[in-house]
């Protein structure tokens, strides 16, 4: 038994941990890689879906007009598009970046954890 705790204690407090956090960054690279936030931010401008307006050799000043607010709203579009998805990958980012450093801190003190709540329900105390 003894030998079984001392296993898992060099474990937990080696391997475990080092897995543990190899796994956390490559969920943020993952995540990093999903939302592609420095493509989105190469690209803020094009037009959205690549949807553009071609223009004519021999188009009439309306029809370029016309053709200039296309591209236009396209490329609005576009950017709000792309700004939304900035938004809600930056947060994604923050919010997973936060909760991993807290799992982190909070690994080695686990293994305590179930000793300290049969300690705290023998003495009585409820959370």
């Amino acid at each position: 038994m003894v030998m079984l705790m001392v296993g898992f204690l060099s474990w937990w407090y080696t391997r475990g941990w080092a897995n543990f956090v190899q796994k956390f960054i490559n969920k943020l690279r993952g995540m990093a890689d999903f939302f592609s936030l420095g493509l989105l931010f190469k690209t803020f401008f094009a037009p959205f879906r690549q949807l553009d307006a071609y223009t004519s050799n021999n188009a009439s000043l309306q029809q370029q007009f016309h053709e200039f607010f296309d591209k236009l709203l396209s490329r609005l579009v576009g950017a709000v598009v792309r700004f939304l998805v900035i938004i809600c990958g930056i947060i994604s980012l923050v919010a997973t970046m936060i909760g991993g450093f807290l799992a982190i801190c909070i690994w080695p003190v686990m293994p305590i954890l179930p000793i300290v709540g049969i300690i705290l329900t023998m003495t009585g105390v409820a959370l």
